[in-house]
């Protein structure tokens, strides 16, 4: 109790408590559902089409790393945005002392996956592939070992975080928040400058200056050309995903700074400033699909492609075939075209529609419906044919 009393409100955790008034309870939450709904269906599209990517064998280092980025934003959406839209309609914290403790520690941890993704594809560019056919520098054990240390430190750096939460009770509503004690004010003066310097700051600068200096640094060159195309798209795409973040990110960075380094509830950012610095982080989850599949274009035609696939499965299963067997095969190859199918067969035989070589095996087999003499299923009919002739 007596280190209760000397602590020291920094913030409240896991969103906005105590909020007044009706429209606050029921716009913010709309507006984080709505960005969690298009997000999540925005970043399993991209998901699905990069394991469609890995199972055609397909995969590079940079696709891995992209899944990655993905599934990263997929568990901001669908696990942070949903704790804070609970808190900010209930207007206090009920989701229990174990979601307290870690919800400012796993949407940091994602935050810092992010950017150490990031930091690794553009460091390593000239040994990632962003085109399926070039699988040359494809190292599985160098990719793990690259994933397991960016989750490693990402999850460690923020450990802090799970030590100065609380769950405060005030009669009979629960508050969850950030204090600190006397004690512990030194150890928050400095984890408050090396979190946004280490997860946010120096990631955003290093691969910022990377990609630019590929940019730069890319010649024409008459046998590389269609390669430097590539890479030079893929490097304006790789640094119009950091910009977004990057702007995205600067309000709850500023604001969060700002909490732990104000020294009166007067100088405190407003609560306007620190609903629409979250509200921004939900945004740049969201927004990462949508880059990646307009300026992406491999990726864009892996998943053009297996939405054509899932078409021609359907459309095999709910066709009803009739007739001998060139009008049936002239029927299934006009609605495949018309699907897209016979180009997917064409260019992906091997991994996109492996069921329709054998459809076409099958109407191959009976595009002559004539019977031959010497498997004549009838034979008792033309001896007695003969007979009669004689």
């Amino acid at each position: 109790r007596q280190a209760a009393l000397n602590s020291t409100f920094v913030s409240f955790d896991g969103g906005m408590q105590q909020l007044e008034g009706e429209d606050t309870r029921l716009i913010v939450p709309a507006i984080l559902s709505t960005i969690s709904g298009l997000g999540i269906g925005g970043n399993v599209l991209v998901l699905g089409a990069l394991i469609y990517v890995f199972a055609s064998q397909s995969a590079s280092e940079a696709y891995v790393m992209l899944a990655n980025l993905s599934a990263t934003d997929l568990m901001i959406l669908s696990v942070c945005a949903p704790a804070r839209t609970v808190t900010y309609y209930k207007r206090t914290w009920t989701l229990g002392l174990l979601a307290c403790r870690t919800t400012e520690w796993i949407q940091h941890s994602c935050l810092a996956v992010k950017a150490f993704t990031l930091l690794a594809t553009s460091q390593a560019r000239p040994n990632f592939s962003s085109h399926p056919e070039e699988q040359s520098n494809f190292r599985q054990k160098n990719v793990v070992i690259t994933l397991m240390i960016i989750w490693t430190v990402a999850l460690v750096f923020p450990v802090p975080d799970i030590v100065f939460s609380r769950l405060k009770e005030e009669g009979n509503i629960s508050l969850c928040v950030s204090e600190l004690t006397s004690h512990s004010q030194d150890a928050m003066r400095v984890f408050s400058k090396m979190l946004p310097l280490g997860i946010y700051v120096l990631p955003i600068i290093l691969s910022a200056v990377c990609h630019i200096r590929t940019i730069f640094l890319i010649k024409p060159s008459s046998h590389e050309e269609s390669f430097l195309a590539r890479q030079y798209e893929n490097s304006l795409m790789y640094l119009s995903i950091i910009t977004v973040n990057t702007l995205m990110m600067l309000p709850e960075w500023v604001s969060w700074v700002w909490m732990r380094h104000s020294s009166g509830e007067s100088c405190k950012p407003s609560v306007g400033l620190l609903i629409f610095a979250q509200v921004c982080i939900y945004l740049s989850s969201a927004f990462f699909p949508a880059i990646l599949l307009t300026m992406h274009v491999p990726l864009r035609e892996s998943l053009s492609n297996l939405c054509s696939l899932l078409a021609c499965r359907r459309d095999k299963h709910r066709l009803k075939l009739e007739g001998n067997g060139n009008e049936m095969h002239a029927v299934v190859m006009k609605v495949l075209d018309e699907r897209g199918c016979v180009t997917i067969i064409e260019r992906h035989s091997d991994a996109s529609c492996q069921t329709l070589p054998d459809l076409e095996h099958f109407w191959s087999e009976r595009r002559n419906t004539t019977v031959a003499e010497d498997i004549d299923p009838l034979p008792w009919e033309r001896m007695n044919q003969s007979n009669i002739e004689l």
